[in-house]
């Protein structure tokens, strides 16, 4: 196994541990994945196909990351609504995602 491989396998335990959600187990994966990395990049250069894999598990985790946040924001605002005040509605500093602010 490459050094890229096990790169490529330390990120699919990444995206195993964030659709586990357990905090314990994403932090042990992030950290096995960010040691793959540190050793990765010292490796020769891989083939094309590694590189687009990597590329591709990349996105899936960012994706999977933002649905756990959504998730986490909407929990907040049905708590902070759950405790009897509105949510306040804004916007992020990229003016795309709508998030609840507790007053």
């Amino acid at each position: 196994m490459t050094e890229f491989d096990a790169l490529l396998t330390a990120m699919r335990a990444e995206l195993a541990a964030l659709d586990g959600g357990m905090p314990d187990v994403i932090a042990a994966a992030t950290a096995a994945k960010l040691a793959a990395l540190d050793i990765a990049r010292t490796a020769p250069q891989p083939p094309r196909a590694a590189l687009e894999a990597a590329r591709g598990l990349n996105a899936l985790a960012a994706a999977r990351v933002n649905m756990l946040m959504a998730n986490v924001e909407a929990r907040l605002g049905a708590l902070t609504v759950a405790q009897g005040a509105p949510p306040v509605l804004c916007y992020s500093r990229s003016g795309r995602a709508p998030t609840q602010l507790a007053r």
